[in-house]
């Protein structure tokens, strides 16, 4: 349709069956405002997408950069001492070295918790959010010739190394990209407390640890003495384990003289 302009009245006839289509696209726009309304009320754009957090890189006793993570364990032994030896814990010798199904089954488990704003936990603070087994198997091995007759085999002991070329597992931190789940909860932050308990196979035991040694007659303060402290970095999705004895104490986990130490808890 064409309209000339010309100095006199014009008129534009119309038929009934003509439509301009004024409304086109209403209803497709409709349809999708209320796709978004729903949306954001029933599924909420929140972010619960699990990030793999490295131990962060540290300079070995070699003046070597590396991310190694390391466990050590200890059990009391009849003579109420520590050893890194799992026979205390009933496993004989062949059980190890063989690695029967009661040593296979038989597991470390590392329990994380959080507390509000990071505070020194406690049975009525702390809630448990993330842990992992460590299992025989994925422990170091000895090659053993003590006793009465050398064995001459190689035995599992209660150490742990993670990297990133063997036992991957034992060094990766998972959690959340950032608080988004975790909005109006008192378990935010970057803080995590860990600790430990043994899950023994042979006689469905389990120990549980501390942090230090202790002598029989120190009372067991839960805050000072059975966790230590992790804390990850959301920028470089890396993480730190300190000592804890009610305050933050220097970092562990690096190879040498500062692993992540264990003790079985006395009676």
């Amino acid at each position: 349709m064409e309209i000339l302009v010309k100095n006199i009245d014009q008129k534009i006839l119309l038929t009934q069956t003509q439509e301009f289509k004024t409304d086109l696209g209403w209803s497709d726009a409709a349809e999708q405002m209320d796709k978004e309304i729903l949306y954001s009320i029933i599924n909420p754009t929140e972010n619960y997408e699990t990030v793999r957090y490295i131990h962060e890189p540290y300079t070995s006793i070699n003046g070597i950069q590396q991310t190694d993570i390391w466990y050590y364990f200890y059990f009391l032994n009849s003579g109420n001492t520590y050893t890194q030896d799992y026979e205390v814990t009933g496993l004989t010798l062949k059980e190890n070295y063989k690695m029967l199904k009661q040593s296979t089954e038989s597991f470390f488990r590392l329990e994380f918790y959080k507390t509000s704003n990071g505070d020194a936990p406690n049975q009525t603070n702390r809630r448990m959010v993330f842990a992992k087994n460590l299992t025989l198997p994925l422990g170091e091995k000895i090659f053993y010739t003590g006793g009465t007759s050398p064995l001459n085999e190689f035995l599992y002991f209660p150490v742990f190394t993670g990297s990133n070329y063997r036992n991957t597992e034992n060094m990766y931190f998972f959690w959340f990209e950032d608080d988004t789940p975790f909005i109006g909860t008192n378990i935010t932050g970057n803080t995590f407390y860990m600790t430990a308990k043994y899950y023994n196979a042979k006689d469905g035991t389990v120990i549980d640890f501390v942090n230090q040694t202790l002598s029989q007659s120190t009372p067991i303060v839960e805050e000072n003495h059975v966790y230590h402290k992790v804390i990850i970095n959301r920028t470089d999705y890396s993480y730190q384990v300190f000592e804890f004895n009610g305050t933050q104490g220097a970092r562990i986990g690096k190879t040498g003289n500062s692993p992540i130490r264990f003790y079985e808890r006395r009676k």
